[in-house]
């Protein structure tokens, strides 16, 4: 799924196969692997630090209780790293230096964006909840507060928000896009490609849902309709990282590997290509071209520790023969 703010990648694996990761053998057709491999990849557009806050520990708070414990725990993890921000960012400065001169909800709205782009989301999403009060109908306000709960990883929450967007301003193609991103989240697939569907026609030139359709059919294993609206996808953004990733998986799918090196380098980040490369390997059983691949991806990135670790595995598994 993926909105103008952020994107990610998933995949899945042909039918009636079997790959070995981990320990775990994974059977049955590409929409059963599809979730379970796609969490071993790497999401770009996830943001380095999480202001979402810590569930509290007790498993027994009614869930009204658990949101706002993690609102509280949001404000006092990011209270300190926004404050330096509002000095040190000049967008965000500016941001907030128009809403001082000239109050408005869709300035309110433009301090929200700045914060959200930070990944200070507790004050996205302050920012977005005044911006509601000043404006009650402003369908995009709506719809950052949707995918700011979706971003809390609380998808049930953001579904309100989401169909307010869509009903306070229908010609939006985003907020089609952002609802199609939450009930996917939800697990509700038939009404998510409707409304990626409504985004498409609404934005015909605008690549996002198509890669989002792509990344829904990966998921059901429909490899042929992941590849068609990817492709379509690229024709209109070629530069486009999360299709090119979406297209990649397609091919791994089908065994493809070779057409799926070409589209994971063509994301534009070597270390996540290589690493993804990696993953896909393992999931072949070729442990000597997975151990090559993690190293790859770490001479890419230094720093890449999951690339360290899987590196290690494979290379275990290729000197030992263990499965």
């Amino acid at each position: 799924m993926i909105d103008r703010a952020t994107s990610r990648a998933s995949t899945s694996l042909s039918a009636a196969c079997a790959v070995v990761i981990g320990a775990t053998v994974l059977t049955g057709c590409a929409a059963g692997h599809a979730r379970s491999l796609a969490s071993r990849f790497v999401k770009p557009g996830v943001p380095a630090t999480d202001f979402g806050g810590p569930v509290p520990a007790s498993g027994h708070l009614p869930a009204r209780e658990i949101d706002e414990a993690r609102l509280r725990a949001a404000n006092r993890s990011a209270a300190s790293w926004g404050e330096r921000m509002e000095n040190t960012d000049p967008d965000l400065a500016a941001a907030l230096l128009l809403e001082l001169m000239l109050p408005s909800a869709e300035h309110q709205l433009g301090v929200a964006r700045e914060y959200r782009r930070l990944g200070i989301l507790d004050a996205a999403y302050a920012r977005a909840t005044k911006a509601i009060k000043t404006e009650p109908y402003l369908g995009e306000a709506h719809e950052m507060i949707a995918q700011i709960w979706r971003d809390w990883q609380m998808p049930a929450r953001a579904l309100g928000p989401a169909y307010r967007a869509t009903y306070f301003d229908a010609r939006s193609a985003s907020a089609r896009n952002t609802l199609g991103t939450i009930l996917e989240r939800l697990g509700r697939l038939d009404a998510a490609g409707r409304a990626y569907e409504a985004a498409a026609e609404r934005a015909p030139a605008a690549a996002w849902p198509l890669n989002n359709l792509c990344h829904l059919e990966l998921g059901r294993g429909h490899l042929d309709a992941a590849r068609s609206y990817c492709t379509a996808a690229l024709e209109l953004q070629p530069d486009f990282a999360a299709a090119h990733n979406n297209l990649a998986l397609a091919f791994a799918a089908a065994g493809d590997l070779e057409r799926a090196e070409e589209q994971f380098l063509a994301a534009g980040d070597p270390a996540a290509a290589n690493y993804n490369l990696g993953i896909v390997y393992l999931a072949h059983r070729q442990y000597d071209r997975a151990a090559d691949r993690f190293e790859a991806a770490i001479k890419a990135r230094p720093t890449f520790s999951a690339a360290k670790a899987r590196a290690h595995a494979a290379r275990v598994r290729a000197l030992t023969g263990s499965e």
